[in-house]
């Protein structure tokens, strides 16, 4: 059953590790390749590719906005926000393109929020539809991941929902000594295969909760509740 949204004002502070601020400059970030892919910092010149990936429907439907960008403004806000200072220093996102295309992004990923709605760094993907079925988001995830566990780390003060705390049998972890850092990342009730790619790659289910989200409809647009099954991953233990 889902349970409440969280509430920050309820949250608690704990003391654990968190990667340490400034993160590094996009162009200090490095490269990876896996099998068939390119995973490299973003660039201004991704705009027109981004716009492209933002406008497909089907892609939008399983993200916070709900609908597709309206105009190529529109996403370049969205792209502005991680390439200005102060956006470097909040997301930890790469572009995601073939080998073969290194300048033609078909995906992003990563960190996009380092204080999420359940307190925690939060990770996300969204990937061109031409994309989906290929394991693709699988192998960027397990290249990924590696690039933000090898992060720096300092001990620090995190405020969280409690519910991350909490373990598969009930137990809260104490929060009176450092707790294990987490990850977080959100899915919706219904995309199984996005929770499926994030179980291949080391996170577990541990909450569902409800949140109101907007919704594309024949009248342009309308909020409608919806679960939210959230997983969480241990960068310690990796």
């Amino acid at each position: 059953m889902a349970e409440a949204a969280p509430v920050p004002d309820s949250f608690i502070t704990v003391r654990s590790t968190l990667p340490c601020f400034p993160l590094p400059l996009i162009s200090e970030r490095p490269w990876v390749t896996t099998e068939r892919l390119l995973i490299r910092p973003l660039a201004a010149s991704d705009l027109e590719a981004l716009h492209e990936l933002r406008t497909q429907p089907e892609v939008m439907i399983w993200t916070s906005a709900g609908k597709p960008d309206s105009s190529l403004d529109e996403t370049k806000v969205k792209l502005d926000c991680f390439l200005t200072p102060e956006g470097n220093n909040k997301s930890f996102n790469y572009a995601i393109c073939f080998k073969e295309d290194p300048s033609k992004l078909i995906g992003i990923g990563g960190c996009h929020n380092c204080s999420s709605s359940l307190g925690w760094p939060e990770l996300g993907y969204m990937f061109r539809k031409e994309a989906w079925g290929q394991g693709i988001a699988t192998e960027f995830l397990k290249a990924w991941l590696p690039l933000w566990n090898a992060l720096p780390r300092e001990v620090v003060g995190v405020k969280c929902d409690e519910r991350t705390l909490r373990g598969g049998d009930g137990v809260y972890e104490n929060k009176e000594e450092v707790v294990e850092e987490r990850l977080m990342a959100l899915t919706t009730d219904e995309n199984g295969k996005s929770q499926n790619i994030l179980k291949k790659c080391g996170f577990e289910h541990f909450l569902t909760w409800k949140a109101r989200e907007a919704r594309p409809s024949v009248h342009g647009g309308e909020v409608v509740w919806v679960d939210l099954p959230s997983f969480r991953y241990f960068p310690g233990r990796n």
